[in-house]
């Protein structure tokens, strides 16, 4: 206990952590060097350069060429179908075949012109201009216009829009329920765009969006951008309310597939890390890089394994399907199976180029006090989260693990690494909710996040290799379950818990400083306090190797964490 004891006092006092950090970064260098030498991110862009030309609907066939190019990469590399497969097989793949409830959608061709007939919008260069669901007008048709603006749902009521098309700056959904559904409007055209898209920037942008699907209606949504909806203003200035629409879409019965790939653990296959990333949605960034990065993450392994380079004694699960829904029904469908998944890692919008998207490389945190108190190093993102109760808190050393790991590979590759609290919102909640330790890594906030300028040229393959280094590196530590695995990750999260906790009284004494109430201070410091001790605690689930020596090692290290906790308490003034 007196080296822990030392060691958390040191980082109290100021004293460089480095010599600490040296040990779990002699244990990481090694997968950093296998991940780093074998992820082809020419492999990778590949994926996302193939994926990102469709509009991809659950069920559409820009979907599904999705999954099946997904399925012969991984052939390629080993990957056999699991129907076929041998007990000896240590690499196999399935594809789950299920009916859709509802029919799928796709896109085929559109245009929106001016009465005059100037073009102010096409679907070849405005991929998100027809919004889900909606369906073909039979060729182009002339329509009357009426503008409405951000009008109220009873505002609508002083406007004349039956049988006319509306345009308003509300959502789709909105204009499409209250003018198609209850007033009698043919079609509507929305201008929508979050402020972080910066429509004034990036004037020839439409996010996608959403529809009803309404088989009786049978109607339409048109989703703009700046310059468009700006265009369609200055007719309607010189009285020109007429339109030419011209769109087609696909609305056909189809079924949902989810690719679950597997590298089998040697001997605790039973136990899972479970990598997710969506295919649905029609960006390149989102998320196709998640498909092209998690494809090459798996292929890269198999490699390593086939070469005899590692042997993960648990098994590596990948998915690739419908955005949560495929996470969730894996999680909840097998009661068995969830109960020994030990982690999860959604991969969701993780190329982008950031000297053209903007934002950062993200980690998002598992909730920890840092997504209750939001201060000194945490900041959410522009996403946003809502804030958490203690009764919120995860703690696991999961957070701390793969934010070293991924912070190593920054320093290496010169690459920004940060992290956020928890907000939600993809394929880690799923896991978070079925209380298996989930994290998300992402990027954000992306100008062209949801916009049809999220495409390929603003991938870097750079980023795409450095995501999925870092993804390789955390799968294969974990589940390849060295000896010194349990002791290793114990010594790191005991160290990275000493600095934030000093780092945490220090924000504490300044707030008391100016004024602040010291027991709502001496709260957060012991939230904190409590929080990293259960951290601890959940090393045990490493199952280590030495199971009396590294109880003594935890046993000495929460002893020094709950006498630190005095000393830092006991100096608030």
């Amino acid at each position: 206990m007196k080296r822990v004891f030392l060691l958390l006092i040191a980082i109290l006092l100021g004293t460089n952590s480095s010599v600490f950090s040296f040990q779990f970064d002699q244990f990481t260098t090694t997968y950093y060097n296998l991940a780093d030498s074998n992820f082809d991110k020419e492999s990778a862009y590949g994926t996302v350069s193939f994926v990102e030309k469709y509009f991809r609907v659950v069920g559409n066939s820009g979907f599904d060429k999705s999954i099946y190019h997904v399925v012969e990469k991984l052939k390629a590399a080993g990957y056999v179908e699991e129907k076929t497969a041998k007990s000896s097989d240590r690499l196999v793949y399935r594809i789950e075949k299920r009916a859709l409830k509802n029919p799928t959608w796709e896109p085929v061709a559109g245009s929106l012109k001016l009465a005059s007939g100037e073009e102010i919008l096409n679907f070849e260069t405005n991929f998100n201009m027809i919004a889900i669901n909606s369906y073909s007008t039979n060729g182009e048709q002339d329509f009357d216009l009426v503008y409405v603006g951000d009008s109220k749902a009873n505002e609508l009521d002083d406007y004349d829009i039956k049988g006319k098309v509306i345009i308003g700056e509300n959502s789709a959904s909105f204009l499409f329920r209250e003018g198609v559904q209850k007033r009698g409007a043919v079609g509507v055209i929305s201008y929508r765009i979050p402020g972080y898209n910066q429509a004034s920037k990036h004037r020839n942008s439409i996010s996608f969006s959403s529809i009803p699907r309404d088989e009786e209606a049978k109607s339409f949504a048109i989703l703009t951008s700046y310059n468009a909806y700006n265009k369609i203003q200055d007719a309607i200035y010189e009285d020109k309310y007429g339109l030419k629409i011209n769109l087609e879409t696909k609305i056909y019965p189809s079924e949902e597939l989810t690719l679950v790939a597997e590298v089998r653990g040697s001997s605790l296959p039973e136990e899972r890390f479970v990598f997710s990333a969506h295919v649905q949605e029609p960006g390149a960034n989102d998320n196709a890089s998640g498909v092209g990065v998690l494809m090459e993450v798996a292929s890269s392994t198999a490699k390593l394994l086939k070469a005899g380079k590692v042997n993960p004694e648990r098994t590596i699960t990948y998915l690739f399907g419908d955005e949560i829904t495929s996470t969730r029904r894996y999680i909840q469908e097998d009661r068995e199976r969830a109960k020994n998944i030990k982690w999860g890692m959604s991969l969701d919008m993780v190329g982008q180029n950031t000297a053209l998207t903007g934002g950062t490389f993200l980690i998002e945190k598992m909730p920890d006090p840092g997504a209750i108190w939001v201060r000194g190093v945490e900041k959410h993102s522009e996403w946003g989260g809502r804030p958490l109760q203690k009764k919120d808190l995860k703690p696991h050393y999961f957070n701390d693990l793969a934010i070293g790991i991924f912070e190593h590979i920054g320093e290496k590759k010169d690459w920004e690494v940060k992290f956020n609290p928890f907000e939600g919102g993809s394929d880690h909640v799923p896991f978070l909710s079925g209380n298996i330790p989930g994290l998300l890594l992402w990027h954000f906030t992306d100008e062209f996040y949801h916009t049809d300028g999220d495409r390929l040229d603003k991938v870097s393959k750079e980023t795409l290799h450095n995501v999925g280094v870092g993804a390789m590196m955390i799968s294969l530590m974990l589940t390849e379950n060295k000896p010194q695995l349990a002791d290793r990750i114990l010594l790191h999260v005991s160290t990275e818990a000493a600095m934030r906790l000093t780092a945490e009284a220090r924000l504490s004494q300044f707030e008391v400083d100016r004024g602040k109430d010291k027991e709502a201070e001496k709260d957060i410091l012991n939230t904190w306090f409590d929080y990293y001790g259960k951290v601890f605690d959940t090393t045990l689930d490493l199952n280590p190797k030495d199971k009396v020596a590294f109880q003594k090692n935890l046993s000495d290290t929460k002893s020094a964490l709950w006498q630190l906790r005095g000393i830092t308490i006991g100096k608030l003034k």
